[in-house]
């Protein structure tokens, strides 16, 4: 029995169907993951169970934006999207599909492939151009203009919004049209067309609020508020910015408040009244930690960084500076780390595309075979027995690239790592340099002779702590890159002892430590000059630093094996088991405070490994927590 649907229950039907989908992007709160996969994989197995192929494709959909949306898995995600798709294909479902291409736009969208997730919105507007279905072109519309907004194609995001707002007023759909007019103000104010943006977020705001949304009401607000600062209305703009205030107190939106409570502090900023700003800025740091708002975190401590300098409280004002460097790296991290696993998300895209390509290799083969009916089926079954092979051979040649590809990203690891300690190093004695500057310029008259000989001890620190690190960079690149060739050479170990005895000895003197070398006779040894020149000289470096006043250190060499072995035994402060294993490795830096508050590069002692390495020697440490240590190499004495 056929049943036939009236115009106005198609409609109902077809409404019904778009808020189906919308919702599937709604997270609930409180739900764990696991128990929502459970319950989309039995609603598929049962749609298998009962041959509902229509439910088989629904609930193919929802494990899609599941993975999408709460998985995060990427991949995934397309699969079960492309395994709909194909249903679909076989089944001639129409609006399925649709929401099958809109749904692998938002997956390539997550991972910053807009072009691809533009492309897919067109497979969606081509084949929804012959209905007259005004809601799901207003879904197509709303995610191809957030896709071209963050694409950079701002005409192209304003034609889409446009037309979504007209949409929306013809079918009476408040909420969205509120959403409309935001976005729009949102691109104008991209623009700084604030005039026009004023007015477009205003509408918003008149609708969100006869609607009762509160949340999206305070986000209104705050964007109103900051419209006002840029044309500096500060009377409106706070009386905005303190309505958002009250709104997201009352919902305990912490990362609205934080923003609101920033947006405050920046308007007194503004207004040059830094008291009331930094009151404000207080307030949005205690609300940004509460939900650890990272962005929000690092606005804060540069306002406040900003209001101290003001003050002419370079104390805080540096360690806000200092504090929002902090938030910066670790944003930076992460920032570091999506890309990097949006780039590997992209690589797995690029295979599941050939999997959707296919698809329609395979449903052009199906007419074909349609048309030919037997003589082509065996040609049919011909072909998806060479895509069988195919695939198990792209599959076999994917774990070999795979594998060949964790060692190239073992590779990666290490050169992020290592530009993340060089960020860092490099920045505290920059810092300092720039801090001590400032105050030796602009405050030298008020400044007593002892507080500029302290000032200039510290800066002299910093440059001799910039100036090691430097030369460590300097080595490590070229040790790194092959400019260095590591012929070996003949000389004598001892001279290397003792010039560097010497050349220490000042540093030494300074923490009355005494350097012991009993190493007169003559040491032949056959390797690289002056990479063994360089680790000699990092390790009585560190013995300095870790050894306290009064200390001593001990330069000893001892026959190993048609090699010679060279230690440098201090009495300083020793270390644990746990920070021996962290030495030498770039992945686990691992610099602490010498005992005169000495700063390290971080990069020697991987600097000495690497060098002593590469003259065929090996390098390690003995030490007792609170006795001391002993650093020892290994150099060949190129005897047969």
């Amino acid at each position: 029995m056929v049943l036939l649907l009236s115009s106005g229950a198609i409609t109902a039907q077809n409404d019904a169907d778009v808020r189906w989908f919308e919702d599937l992007f709604i997270i609930p709160k409180n739900k764990p993951i696991d128990e929502e996969r459970r319950v989309a994989e039995l609603k598929r197995l049962n749609a298998l169970e009962t041959h509902d192929q229509e439910g088989e494709v629904r609930t193919l959909i929802e494990l899609g934006v599941l993975h999408l949306t709460r998985v995060n898995d990427y991949e995934q995600a397309l699969g079960w999207l492309i395994r709909s798709l194909t249903l679909e294909d076989s089944l001639g479902l129409h609006r399925e599909k649709i929401f099958t291409y809109i749904a692998m736009s938002r997956v390539f969208e997550a991972v910053g492939d807009y072009y691809k997730s533009a492309d897919f919105l067109k497979e969606a507007e081509a084949l929804d151009a012959n209905d007259d279905d005004l809601l799901m072109r207003s879904l197509i519309l709303n995610e191809a203009g957030q896709v071209n907004a963050a694409h950079g194609n701002i005409d192209e995001a304003f034609d889409d919004y446009r037309q979504l707002l007209i949409y929306s007023r013809q079918l009476e759909l408040r909420a969205q049209e509120a959403d409309a007019l935001f976005h729009l103000g949102q691109l104008l104010t991209r623009q700084k067309k604030y005039k026009e943006a004023l007015q477009s977020h205003k509408e918003a705001l008149t609708i969100r609020r006869s609607i009762h949304d509160k949340s999206k009401e305070a986000m209104s607000l705050n964007d109103i508020g900051e419209l006002y600062r840029s044309t500096k209305n500060y009377e409106r703009s706070l009386a905005n910015h303190v309505a958002a205030l009250e709104i997201r107190q009352k919902l305990k939106d912490e990362s609205g408040l934080a923003e609101s409570y920033n947006s405050v502090g920046a308007l007194y900023i503004a207004k040059k009244d830094y008291k009331r700003a930094i009151a404000n800025l207080e307030l949005a740091l205690q609300a940004s930690r509460e939900v650890h708002d990272q962005e929000q975190t690092l606005k804060t401590y540069e306002y406040l960084s900003q209001c101290y300098k003001e003050l002419k409280d370079y104390k805080k004002a540096l360690e806000s500076k200092e504090s929002s460097l902090g938030i910066l790296d670790f944003i930076q991290n992460e920032k570091n780390e999506r890309q990097l696993l949006e780039t590997q998300n992209r690589y797995q895209m690029k295979k599941k595309e050939g999997e959707i390509d296919k698809l329609e290799l395979d449903r052009t083969q199906r007419e074909k075979v349609i048309e030919a009916q037997t003589k082509l089926r065996n040609f049919l079954f011909l072909l998806i027995a060479l895509g069988m092979v195919i695939s198990l051979l792209v599959l076999y040649l994917y774990f070999l690239k795979r594998r060949s590809n964790r060692k190239l990203q073992e590779i990666n690891d290490t050169k992020d790592k290592l530009f993340s300690i060089i960020g860092h190093d490099l920045k505290g004695p920059l810092n300092s340099l720039t801090a001590f500057s400032t105050l030796l310029l602009h405050h030298t008259d008020s400044l007593t002779k002892d507080e500029i000989k302290m000032l200039s001890l510290d800066l002299d620190k910093s440059l001799k702590n910039l100036f090691t690190l430097l030369e460590n960079l300097l080595e490590w690149g070229r040790s790194q890159s092959g400019n260095i060739d590591f012929k070996p050479e003949a000389f004598d170990l001892a001279i290397v002892l003792k010039e560097n005895q010497d050349l220490l000895k000042g540093l030494a003197e300074n923490k009355k430590i005494t350097i012991v070398n009993d190493n007169a006779a003559s040491l032949p040894v056959k390797a690289h000059h002056n990479s063994i020149n360089t680790v000699v000289r990092n390790l009585i470096s560190n013995a300095i630093k870790f050894t306290p006043e009064g200390g001593k250190i001990t330069l000893k060499v001892e026959p190993a094996e048609r090699q010679l072995r060279v230690s440098v035994e201090d009495t300083g402060v020793g270390m644990s088991e746990a920070a021996i294993q962290r030495l030498f490795k770039i992945g686990t830096k691992h610099s602490t405070l010498g005992t005169a508050q000495e700063k390290g590069t971080g990069l020697g002692l991987v600097l000495c490994k690497d060098f002593v390495e590469k003259n065929g020697g090996t390098i390690g440490v003995e030490s007792i927590e609170g006795k001391g240590s002993t650093f020892y190499f290994t150099v060949p004495t190129g005897s047969s």
